[in-house]
């Protein structure tokens, strides 16, 4: 049983409440996700089941769309309506035009410091562990790109949001960065994961009913379809073998290509077209460099 659930995550969830819900549901199976989401967000989470879990990491690198609503005047400790509130600002006197100005600002690529309470790790512990456990939680920046900024709508004091950004980028420094811009500070209201990729909400499945279904597994795409975005090598079937067994394919190994999006990986097909690997795509030797075999 190999696949992806597109699983729109329900509010007051972990990421890794989903993938344990999934696991007792699918006895035996490896189970696992590809990109973590807020507990108070919801929307569009890859959860990985058999060999894709092997994909992971291919998957979280691609591009997030994201709906939020953010408060006007006030920061918190986890830079969401959760935390402890660590400071107010007058929000009375912003308007729309102070907001798509601030807006402006935050297109193309800009350097983001990640919440104190976040995922990402430090000596390979994940902040929030520190932060939990009292530890001053040191400062960790990152270049993020924002494709697309677009405000939707404002209803003093909340401002909602359409971004279109980078693996990596944290919506709830987003928010916090765009507030101290505006001056008078802000944080996340809520929040929502309309896309992933290619995965769109509306392709997503209530947790529960996959839970519930008869046959759950009748929800999964295929590692095939889930990598669709990737550029297709097609080898040749007298070098299938040695690909599985992790040499990289030269041009002489190679049956076809099938163009697909910039990406800098490329998926390893065979001859009936299951994948078998994914590689970098080729340096000037015209070789591709194995990341990973399935």
């Amino acid at each position: 049983m190999d696949g992806v659930l597109i699983v729109d995550k329900p509010d007051g969830m972990t990421s890794h409440d989903v993938v344990e819900a999934v696991r007792r549901r699918l006895p035996g199976a490896k189970v696992g996700h590809a990109g973590t989401l807020d507990p108070n967000a919801t929307g569009v989470l890859l959860v990985l089941v058999g060999k894709a879990t092997k994909i992971s990491r291919f998957l979280l690198e691609l591009e997030k769309e994201y709906i939020f609503t953010l408060e006007l005047g006030v920061e918190t400790t986890t830079l969401d309506r959760w935390g402890e509130v660590v400071g107010r600002g007058d929000a009375d006197g912003v308007t729309l035009d102070d907001i798509l100005g601030a807006a402006s600002r935050f297109r193309g690529r800009y350097q983001q410091v990640a919440p104190a309470v976040s995922a990402v790790k430090h000596k390979g512990v994940p902040l929030y562990k520190l932060a939990r456990r009292g530890e001053r939680t040191p400062v960790k920046t990152r270049v993020v790109r924002i494709r697309d900024f677009k405000v939707l709508d404002y209803y003093h004091p909340f401002v909602t949001i359409r971004v279109v950004c980078s693996s990596g980028t944290y919506v709830r420094s987003l928010a916090r960065d765009m507030g101290r811009q505006i001056g008078c500070g802000a944080t996340v209201f809520c929040l929502r994961r309309a896309r992933v990729g290619s995965f769109k909400e509306s392709d997503a499945v209530s947790l529960d009913r996959i839970l519930e279904a008869a046959e759950p597994e009748a929800f999964l795409m295929s590692i095939e379809e889930s990598l669709k975005h990737m550029p297709r090598i097609s080898i040749r079937p007298g070098s299938v073998h040695s690909v599985r067994a992790g040499r990289s394919p030269g041009a002489d190994d190679v049956q076809e290509v099938r163009p697909g999006s910039a990406s800098e990986y490329a998926a390893l097909a065979d001859s009936s077209g299951d994948i078998i690997g994914i590689a970098r795509r080729p340096d000037r030797s015209g070789e591709y460099k194995i990341e990973r075999i399935l």
